[in-house]
């Protein structure tokens, strides 16, 4: 059966082609096991024609009303809101927009020749230019959208000027020896090379020739003109007249301020970049959580005007004129980047339609579908077409079948809207589908057995059976649902109102006892409870619903029933689970059974982790039980984390007792590679024991993306902390999924810390409760345990319980005299 799992598991098919053969051969198996039926014909009147006789309904008639049906799809699609898209290059242009707005205000490029210099020393040189660069624009970095000019031949002012009209920088490179005058102090070389596309805010660096003259003691010094404040307001008035003329002169005054502070000699950093800095913080504030809405955009700019900017605590020539400037800069920049998407609304409105069940319009029986003479509707039209049967009639045998297909359809619906991990696992609905089909042939069976004379015979039915299946291969919900498929089949075979009742209570009745088995012991006891159950219920059933005096027979077949059906249910559950590779609670009990060769391996190769894995799982059950969480799986879970340790059991510490440890002598990052791996061993020997996935992910989630602390402090220990990288030291496993396993991390840690509290002192009782709030909070604080569905009252609650475990664990010892350890003298108090 293994290998044939195996070899299916290679072969890929669709999961909604999967999940439709699923169906379609639920229920064709259910209808072969119940059903056989031919079909007729018969004409009835047309709509719009006068009725030429009564017709009166015999049964329950239901029609589809299709104007009402489109009323209600039309509202459902008026209901559903608008669907907004955002668009993320938006925030991404206002940056830009600003950037380049501070690009034209700094004098930054002036900082340089105004900055105090010493007076170099008198001595006979050749006369060059100090190679220059000027950066007036920021590299954005982006896509290459400007060619480079030639800048060849012309001077460096000429060649300032066309790359400043380009938005480029200009640097000026060592000068470059020539003969001719033609050629001095004009450009003789520049990278990158005419007709070469970059992006705004490149450096284009040139070389200015030069001829030799005769050594002279003479400096050359190349200077840009300030410009004046004139000047700059004329400039910025040009490109950005759109903002006022206080906003102008304020960011001007800035940059003039940064100016005079590095002639002054600061080198403090320029207002005007932290100016920057708190404008792009403030842009994307705004656009921060889910971005800015069309029909929000004007409130968000009036809370702007209204103050809402705040800037750095720096010294500001004037902070409210500055933080209104600031607040008029992106008012005139800011956009809304989530605008309505009339595409998806529309889609979802479709959705919404397609999501109306139909409306119907019922006949019940004795009830006049329409009179002799009247005018026929359509709705009366189609009655009259079920009750004369113009479309293909249905035997009583072919309307078993239409039962089961409502039966599966009903079902299917009801997976797929509320129990989404079941309907998205193929393997899982085909299972669900045998076991609907098994009670098609159970009911099948008992309905063939049941002497016309004996009505209590069918209270035998092994209803419960599906009780067991459901809650154990599924979970208490499905179970539920299993009910209506097994009732149904057993009115269809049997026709007896009680005995289908008495199914769908028997498949109830183990679920109480079921769900949280947690040994062999209880699903034993529960089969007991469930037939005491039963027997007593097909007794009270028979006397309400049968004729004679059969309630004590029934009392019997039904306890007889109850017990039929656990042994059938508990006896087939392990070869179905091992066929489909399930965890159930058998499949958990037989992982916590010690005698397990991998728990063997584990104990022969790591006796130290086999013991911390133990009281691990012990830790972790108890959480489990505390929380409503699965305490079996969490214990499995626990059991099996360490089991990668059983490749180099020397190199963990609670395996080296006595032994020198081998990590002394190595590099903290060889070591947390090595602590590393024991993840990665755990899960290929886990695949070689064949741990189910559910139980083995404990492997991979029992560290998540932890920090191996102890070795990563070693690490800084012997250089700078820029040099170490944290993600050397992080373990590469998955951040917990599930309560369950979000517990074995915390237990995992725990147990270690109570451990090396115990080893280094007498543990307390507030010792272990301190253990306990720093382990979780580290995690917490980690974000661990985001990605699971602990809350946080399931929080408080594992960690009480952990803290009542470990004190029960490291409990009071009388120290008896004489003992290796004891000192001479101690006094007679107990000790942990």
């Amino acid at each position: 059966m293994s290998r044939l799992r195996e070899r299916l598991s290679t072969v890929s098919f669709s999961p909604g082609l999967l999940r439709a053969v699923a169906v379609i051969v639920t229920i064709i198996g259910a209808s072969i096991a119940l059903i056989v039926g031919q079909l007729g014909t018969v004409d009835p009147p047309a709509p719009g024609e006068p009725a030429p006789e009564t017709y009166t309904a015999d049964r329950t008639i239901t029609v589809v009303d299709d104007e009402a049906t489109e009323a209600l799809r039309e509202a459902a699609a008026a209901a559903v809101e608008p669907v907004y898209t955002t668009d993320s290059e938006v925030p991404v242009q206002v940056q830009q927009a600003i950037e380049a707005f501070f690009g034209a205000v700094t004098l930054e490029a002036y900082h340089e020749q105004v900055a105090p210099v010493e007076e170099p020393p008198e001595e006979t040189t050749t006369t060059t230019t100090t190679p220059t660069q000027t950066t007036l624009f920021a590299d954005e970095g982006g896509e290459a959208t400007i060619t480079v000019p030639s800048l060849l031949g012309s001077t460096e002012a000429q060649a300032r000027n066309a790359l400043t009209q380009l938005q480029l920088n200009l640097f000026i490179g060592d000068p470059v020896e020539v003969t001719s005058e033609n050629q001095e102090d004009r450009v003789v070389t520049q990278d990158p090379a005419p007709e070469v596309l970059v992006s705004p805010g490149s450096i284009v660096t040139v070389s200015l020739g030069f001829i030799p003259t005769p050594a002279t003691t003479t400096t050359t010094t190349t200077t840009l003109p300030i410009p004046t404040l004139e000047e700059q307001e004329q400039a910025l008035e040009e490109n950005y007249g759109f903002l006022s003329e206080e906003t102008r002169r304020t960011f001007i005054s800035i940059a003039q301020f940064d100016l005079d502070n590095v002639a002054a000699g600061s080198d403090a950093e320029p207002l005007l970049s932290v100016l920057l800095d708190d404008t792009i913080r403030v842009v994307q504030t705004q656009y921060a959580g889910d971005g800015i809405r069309t029909e929000e955009l004007a409130g968000v700019l009036s809370a702007l005007a209204n103050g809402s900017v705040i800037l750095s605590s720096r010294d500001w020539p004037d902070r409210d004129a500055t933080a209104d400037a600031v607040a008029e800069l992106v008012i005139f920049n800011l956009k809304e980047n989530v605008r309505a998407d009339p595409a998806a609304t529309e889609a979802k409105r479709r959705e919404a339609r397609a999501l109306v069940t139909n409306e119907t319009v019922e006949f019940v029986d004795g009830q006049d579908i329409v009179k002799q003479g009247d005018i026929v509707t359509d709705i009366q039209a189609e009655a009259i077409a079920q009750l004369l049967g113009s479309e293909p009639q249905t035997p009583r045998r072919l309307a078993a079948g239409v039962v089961v297909a409502s039966i599966v359809g009903l079902l299917v619906l009801f997976l797929r809207r509320n129990r989404p991990k079941l309907w998205e696992q193929p393997k899982l609905l085909f299972l669900f589908g045998i076991v609907i089909i098994l009670a098609a042939l159970s009911a099948r069976l008992v309905g063939s057995l049941i002497p016309e004379a004996d009505s209590a015979f069918g209270y035998i039915m092994p209803a419960a059976a599906f009780g067991y299946l459901g809650g154990i291969l599924f979970d208490t919900r499905a179970a539920v649902l299993m009910s209506i498929p097994v009732a149904a089949f057993a009115g269809i075979t049997t026709g007896d109102i009680g005995v289908v009742v008495f199914a769908a209570a028997s498949v109830l009745a183990p679920l109480p006892f079921v769900s949280r088995a947690a040994s062999m012991r209880d699903l034993r006891v529960a089969i007991l409870y469930t037939a005491l159950i039963t027997g007593p219920f097909g007794a009270a059933i028979a006397w309400f619903f049968s004729e004679g005096n059969v309630a004590g027979e029934a009392a019997l077949f039904g306890f007889g029933g109850g017990l039929l059906g656990g042994l059938i249910g508990l006896g087939v559950l392990p070869y179905v689970d091992n066929a489909f590779g399930l965890t159930t609670t058998l499949t958990l009990l037989d992982l916590t059974d010690r005698n397990h060769p991998a728990l063997r391996l584990l104990e022969e190769r790591a006796p130290g982790t086999f013991n911390h894995s133990m009281l691990v799982g012990t830790l972790a059950g108890r959480a489990a039980r505390a929380i409503g969480a699965d305490p079996l799986l969490a214990e499995a879970a626990a059991y099996y984390h360490d089991l990668g340790k059983t490749e180099n059991p020397h190199l963990f510490i609670e395996n080296q007792f006595g032994a020198a440890n081998p990590h002394n002598w190595m590099a903290p990052e060889e070591s947390a590679a090595v602590i590393r791996n024991h993840v990665i061993d755990g899960i290929r020997l886990a695949r070689e024991f064949r741990i189910p996935p559910d139980v083995a992910i404990g492997i991979r989630q029992h560290h998540g993306t932890s920090l191996m602390r102890f070795f990563y402090h070693k690490a800084l220990e012997d250089r700078p902390s820029e040099d170490v990288n944290t993600d050397d030291f992080r373990h590469v496993g998955q951040k917990p999924q599930s309560r369950e396993m979000a517990i074995v991390m915390l237990c995992d840690a725990i147990e270690a810390a109570a451990r090396s509290l115990a080893y280094l002192d007498n543990p307390t009782a507030d010792g272990l409760r301190k253990v306990v709030e720093q382990v979780v909070d580290e995690k917490f604080e980690d974000g661990q345990l985001d990605e699971s569905d602990l809350t946080f009252g399931d929080l408080t609650r594992v960690k009480q319980a952990l803290v009542d475990a470990l004190i029960s664990h490291y409990h009071h010892r009388i120290v008896y005299p004489n003992f290796p350890g004891s000192a001479a003298g101690a006094e007679d108090e107990p000790v942990l």
